[in-house]
């Protein structure tokens, strides 16, 4: 079976409806295995305001940051009963077999791979970095043969990862994982169903 990796962008947790939106993508991926993992949002936004405020170094607040996705983590399970919170790849074959989606515990399965990871190929742990490499990173790790960002903005036309990186719509480091991403798509969650997943050029 195939796996396809869902990032979930933190600023879709304010949709009412979000539970309903997120099955209709979920069965656009027919056959593919969805493996979700949720973002920052507000949460992260809050350990923003902290390492300006505290003069946190980086470090520091990566983790803080790492924690904060945790916290909607939680929202998602208490949303959807069908979620399984996970941390390696032999818990989410065990969710998958049993009908279960999996939700991806982005601290624990990091901190996994960080240790056994090649010199030189984890993420730095810098406000570059946001949940969107990190799950791209999820993606090239698993690995999965698709990777979907679930966006609350549209894609724009003739948009590459660098152009989206240059107009905020992903992080600054996202470009450099492009060579290793599997096929890569956009998903404007926030406009009407039925969804369309976009391809994006490296």
């Amino acid at each position: 079976m195939g796996v396809t990796v869902l990032k979930l962008g933190g600023s879709l947790l304010d949709l009412a409806d979000l539970p309903d939106r997120l099955r209709s993508v979920i069965k656009m991926l027919g056959d593919n295995g969805p493996l979700l993992v949720c973002g920052g949002g507000d949460a992260a936004d809050l350990v923003r305001r902290w390492h300006e405020h505290h003069a946190l170094d980086e470090e520091q607040s990566h983790w803080l940051a790492m924690d904060s996705i945790r916290l909607n983590q939680r929202l998602l399970l208490t949303l959807m009963p069908e979620l399984e919170l996970v941390s390696n790849r032999a818990a989410a074959e065990s969710a998958w077999s049993r009908g279960r989606v999996p939700l991806l515990d982005l601290t624990a399965f990091v901190s996994i791979e960080e240790s056994h990871a090649e010199q030189g190929t984890a993420l730095p742990h810098t406000w570059e970095v946001t949940s969107d490499s990190l799950a791209a990173w999820v993606a090239i790790r698993w690995p999965a043969n698709q990777f979907v960002l679930l966006k609350s903005a549209e894609l724009p036309p003739l948009k590459n990862l660098a152009q989206l990186a240059n107009s905020k719509l992903i992080d600054r480091h996202f470009p450099k994982l492009a060579s290793a991403l599997p096929p890569t798509f956009w998903c404007a969650v926030r406009e009407d169903d039925p969804f369309e997943l976009q391809p994006i050029s490296a």
